[in-house]
């Protein structure tokens, strides 16, 4: 069985393309510079925003914790008070049964 033979359409001229198509080729192109135009405002606003929010990215210098100097010499005080003046020694070893 032979299929029957389909009519062929004449070439169109290389400029000639369909209203819709062109229609939706002009909408994705406008979405595509928007795109463009819009991502480097969006980047520079989270950076900005990341900067003054964040703990990663602090405002000034932060300081070293450290004791305070008189709770340290309270604590000496007391410590020699107290005849703590050495770390204290290991108990003598026991000694097992041998079996």
């Amino acid at each position: 069985m032979s299929q029957p033979a389909q009519p062929s359409r004449p070439p169109r001229p290389p400029g000639a393309e369909r209203p819709l198509v062109r229609a939706g080729r002009r909408r994705a192109d406008r979405a595509k510079l928007a795109a463009l135009l819009i991502t480097p405002v969006l980047f520079v606003t989270a950076l900005g925003l990341a900067r003054g929010s964040y703990a990663s990215h602090p405002r000034r210098a932060s300081r070293p914790l450290s004791v305070p100097p008189r709770f340290e010499r309270i604590v000496r005080e007391n410590l020699l008070q107290a005849g703590v003046l050495a770390p204290q020694q290991a108990p003598k070893a026991v000694q097992t049964s041998s079996s």
